[in-house]
């Protein structure tokens, strides 16, 4: 988790243009999130290298916008459930649906291979989006279908990024055997080492399964962006084939820019 401190310190490097009085309203406000008691202005001008003069002006904004609160007893500042109350007016699964609608559709297009994008629910990974290849032939799944989790990629790129006690938990209440427990716990690793799953479909001969996890804010798993790849026959064909890693190269892509519609954070190794 990067704190206060270590955006304070990154901010010369990666801030291209300024605006500082927006800056002063951001720093209080991250300010005052990772305190556990309220600040007074003093307390605040301290921590943050400026005068009291600097920040009053934006306090007062900021109380007046709901931001913040102060106490009239003893004048020091807290966070409201304002910026809670914003965040989740829109969350995370809504806006992925949403982005999901137009990236899996230019997936599909570009790849001319069918997608669909899954989330964790009730012990299964259940599909919430899909997209079929605009191609005459190609592999189709229903909206809502339910997928085992142990023999699926959706479900081992979900299990990756648990600990290894969540992820044994989570098998334990599926209806997996003791050895399909096992061949999903040793496949995890890997596929946290290298960002997502490519495997052979165990349902479907000849297609190969390609799945990127997706992430939220809080580093954890979100959805499952998966591309059932089927091999296509480019000699019989009268159009151009992408191939199967410019085709695992462009669900990175789109399972990147799904984690950033959705303010999302990659988890750190």
């Amino acid at each position: 988790m990067i704190g206060f401190h270590e955006v304070m310190q990154m901010s010369d490097a990666t801030i291209k243009y300024r605006a500082p009085a927006l800056e002063r309203g951001l720093d209080i406000i991250e300010l005052l999130s990772e305190q556990e008691e309220p600040l007074t202005k003093k307390d605040m001008a301290e921590k943050l290298g400026r005068s009291v003069n600097e920040l009053f002006r934006m306090l007062n904004i900021l109380e007046a916008r709901g931001y913040v609160a102060i106490d009239s007893e003893t004048g020091k500042y807290h966070l409201t459930l304002k910026t809670f109350e914003l965040s989740n007016k829109s969350p995370p699964l809504e806006r992925l649906l949403s982005a999901a609608s137009t990236e899996l559709s230019d997936l599909a297009g570009v790849t001319q291979q069918s997608c669909h994008l899954t989330v964790f629910h009730d012990g299964m990974m259940v599909v919430v989006a899909k997209q079929d290849s605009p191609y005459k032939m190609g592999f189709s799944i229903r909206m809502s279908a339910r997928i085992d989790i142990h023999a699926s990629g959706s479900g081992l790129a979900m299990l990756a990024y648990q600990t290894k006690e969540q992820a044994k938990a989570i098998l334990s209440q599926t209806h997996a055997s003791p050895i399909e427990m096992d061949g999903a716990m040793s496949k995890l690793e890997k596929v946290r080492e290298q960002g997502f799953f490519v495997g052979a479909s165990p349902q479907v001969s000849g297609m190969t399964n390609i799945s990127y996890p997706i992430f939220n804010a809080k580093q954890q798993v979100e959805g499952v962006l998966t591309m059932p790849f089927l091999t296509l026959n480019s000699d019989s064909l009268h159009h151009q084939v992408v191939s199967f890693e410019e085709s695992r190269r462009a669900v990175g892509a789109t399972a990147a820019r799904l984690t950033a519609a959705i303010g999302g954070k990659y988890p750190t190794l």
